[in-house]
């Protein structure tokens, strides 16, 4: 194990990048959890510093991963557990945590479809972990990215990076404040957008797919759903059946039912 580094520095610099302002102005975050910060490293993301709890890192492949971190150069910070703890939001904290200079991508650097492909557009989510979980399920179901609209969650939260398993660093994640701008871009994409509301117009399974036409997947927020204007600008709406007393699901649940089943039906190739 390396030596710490100015601990009490990269301490205050993670209690800064709480702040919303701070991260975006500097694109920046920090992120902790030993899946996370794997992820982070496998993908390229550039590692300002790499915060350790002797205390309670006991993993192996973590272990690995920070030697072959402070191999590369990275600052590695040893904070001791009782300033550790108060730096963690985890009942128990696993002693790995990162400052990361990562941040959402502008909608003109997201990957362009191909046939068949997949987005997500999600509004003014609120909650950073329904966020979080939303990105590890598009990751999963395939998603060729996933833009995040309007005034919700950042992307950069550290509860959502923290949700996502560190799939935000793997899958194309871009942010836009206007929903509108995320539309344009679908629409100039030849993306076809697919609003989804408890009052959609038909439902998840007799939707009519036609075979490969790139899809976006539109979610509202958790409380509101979509914005009126912006469900009237998509090309469709759908609505997930349900049987029970509930008349809608979590929207992260939500996100996995609809990419799913297009996936199941071809409309994603494999």
């Amino acid at each position: 194990m390396p030596e710490a580094a100015s601990p009490r520095r990269w301490e205050a610099r993670a209690r800064a990048l709480g702040d919303r302002q701070t991260r975006v102005a500097e694109g920046a975050c920090f992120v902790e959890g030993i899946r996370a910060v794997c992820e982070a490293m496998d993908g390229g993301v550039p590692f300002e510093a790499v915060l350790i709890c002797r205390e309670r890192l006991r993993s192996a492949v973590a272990i690995a991963a920070v030697d072959r971190l402070a191999a590369s150069g990275v600052p590695c910070a040893e904070v001791p557990l009782s300033r550790f703890a108060r730096l963690s939001e985890m009942d128990n904290p696993v002693g790995l945590a990162a400052v990361l200079r990562w941040a959402p991508l502008p909608l003109a650097a997201l990957p362009p479809p191909e046939a068949s492909s997949l987005y997500v557009i999600a509004e003014d989510l609120g909650d950073p972990g329904n966020l979080g979980t939303l990105l590890r399920t598009a990751d999963g179901a395939g998603a060729a990215g996933v833009i995040v609209a309007g005034a919700g969650t950042d992307p950069a939260h550290r509860r959502c990076l923290r949700a996502s398993l560190g799939t935000a660093f793997r899958l194309p994640v871009a942010h836009v404040a206007d929903p509108a701008d995320a539309l344009a871009w679908a629409k100039a994409a030849g993306i076809r957008t697919l609003a989804t509301s408890a009052h959609g117009r038909q439902t998840l399974w007799s939707l009519a797919i036609p075979p490969g036409v790139p899809l976006a997947a539109v979610l509202g927020s958790e409380e509101r759903g979509l914005r009126p204007e912006t469900a009237s600008a998509c090309d469709d709406s759908l609505r997930i059946p349900m049987l029970g007393a509930a008349t809608s699901l979590n929207v992260a649940v939500a996100a996995g039912v609809i990419l799913y089943e297009l996936r199941r039906r071809g409309a994603v190739n494999l």
